[in-house]
């Protein structure tokens, strides 16, 4: 497993729990000693019993030398970072060096899986690649697309609703198969089709699901202007089998790793074909601007937020993990401390990694509870939808607020419940 981010530590952990040997490698030397000593470096549900356990049962290794990795392997997986660069266009360059160190290592009949999200192509390349560097080695390339939703992790690579695998030989399915053949058994679909189709597969997947997104928000703008509940609405239409009731959940709009970036590559790999994705490139403008519905409803009820104190409550851009990229609570406390705010913030897990890439994080002050967070305000925001927030103490939370407006960016209150405790609240398209 070359790297050991989200998706190569969560897939190593999960192969070595079916049974299998894994190692994992990153030029990280910190990661990897942490790693080790089974710490893992992200906070992913499930991960804290599953990395030690097969640390100690043997199953799984870490290193930062390929030659201790390679050497061996039936399937090399690629997990590293693609990178949105110039217009969106993936960054490569990682899985080229990835691949360059390793081939140089096999030693017999080895699959070279990519793992990492990469435009429609890419296993060609990388085919074009090895030939080019070592012709007399004997492997495969194929492409295995990730479905790993950051939360929920290991929950779906060991109950998938699908595999995915892009194959140009029998040999190479038959390895894969192989390997997924736990998950296989119990009754997990297992697709083999051509490398491109699986390449396309996670951008069309991705970007249908951040389209439902950025459809139910569009959504919700019009429920505030005619009066109509966005929640009742998302449940009307998700009893449509056709529709379906997951991703129809107005919001402050899409973050994370993910979908923005994916969605971007997609439009610019259809540039380079010379077509242009009309309906995908509209819902990356609906979420552009989505983080600013909070401002706007606090400058509704406030008027110049300057000089107010607004607490924050969510950093991640999701409940269920620690990560803080593409959140929108990075746009939203910037815009904040743009329009003169002072910002006081609380994430159960994400405050360390938002102080890390938060540029401003110097003048955030950071508290420990949610309730000391509210200590003064003049109103609370909720950015991410954790089940603590869900049930914050609205009584002891009247006592510590200077103020009374409460916008919910996730829609996880009850109006009913929190205006008859004495607050304003405001909801996304409620």
């Amino acid at each position: 497993m070359i790297g050991t981010g989200y998706v190569g530590l969560v897939t190593g952990v999960c192969f070595a729990e079916l049974g299998h040997s894994v190692t994992c490698l990153d030029i990280d030397k910190e990661k990897i000693e942490e790693l080790k000593s089974g710490i893992s470096p992200i906070f992913e549900e499930g991960m804290e019993e599953l990395l030690p356990k097969n640390i100690r049962e043997g199953r799984i290794s870490f290193t930062t030398h390929y030659a201790e990795a390679i050497p061996g392997a039936d399937l090399v997986f690629l997990c590293v970072q693609t990178p949105s660069g110039e217009y969106g266009k993936a960054d490569l360059s990682y899985v080229y060096s990835a691949v360059r160190e390793c081939v140089t290592h096999i030693d017999e009949y080895t699959v070279i899986v990519n793992k990492s999200t990469c435009p429609v192509g890419t296993v060609r390349t990388i085919k074009e690649l090895i030939n080019e560097i070592v012709p007399e080695k004997e492997c495969d390339v194929a492409s295995n697309p990730e479905f790993l939703a950051e939360g929920v992790a290991i929950h779906d690579f060991l109950e998938p609703d699908r595999i995915i695998v892009g194959v140009d030989s029998s040999r190479a399915e038959k390895v894969l198969r192989e390997a997924y053949a736990p998950l296989i058994d119990k009754g997990s679909v297992f697709l083999a089709t051509i490398p491109q189709s699986a390449e396309l597969m996670k951008y069309a997947s991705n970007s249908f699901l951040a389209m439902k997104l950025s459809f139910i928000n569009e959504i919700a703008d019009f429920c505030e202007l005619v009066g109509a509940d966005v929640n009742e609405v998302a449940y009307g239409m998700g009893l449509d089998k056709r529709i379906g009731t997951r991703y129809l959940k107005a919001s402050i709009g899409f973050g994370g790793s993910c979908f923005g970036k994916d969605v971007r590559a997609l439009i610019h790999r259809g540039e380079e074909e010379g077509y242009e994705f009309k309906m995908i490139k509209a819902l990356i403008a609906v979420n552009n601007t989505r983080y600013l519905t909070t401002i706007n409803k606090l400058k509704k009820h406030l008027g110049n937020l300057k000089g107010k104190t607004i607490a924050v409550l969510g950093l991640a851009y999701k409940a269920g993990t620690d990560d803080t990229r593409d959140s929108q609570s990075l746009r939203i406390v910037f815009e904040l401390l743009a329009n003169g705010a002072q910002v006081q913030a609380f994430d159960p897990r994400a405050m360390e990694h938002f102080k890390k890439t938060f540029a401003r994080a110097n003048e955030i002050i950071f508290s420990t509870t949610a309730l000391e967070t509210a200590d003064s305000a003049d109103a609370l925001l909720i950015l991410t939808e954790w089940n603590e927030f869900k049930e914050l103490d609205l009584t002891a939370l009247k006592t510590k607020m200077s103020g009374t407006l409460i916008v919910d960016g996730r829609n996880i209150l009850d109006r009913k419940i929190v205006e008859s405790a004495g607050f304003t609240y405001e909801g996304i398209g409620r």
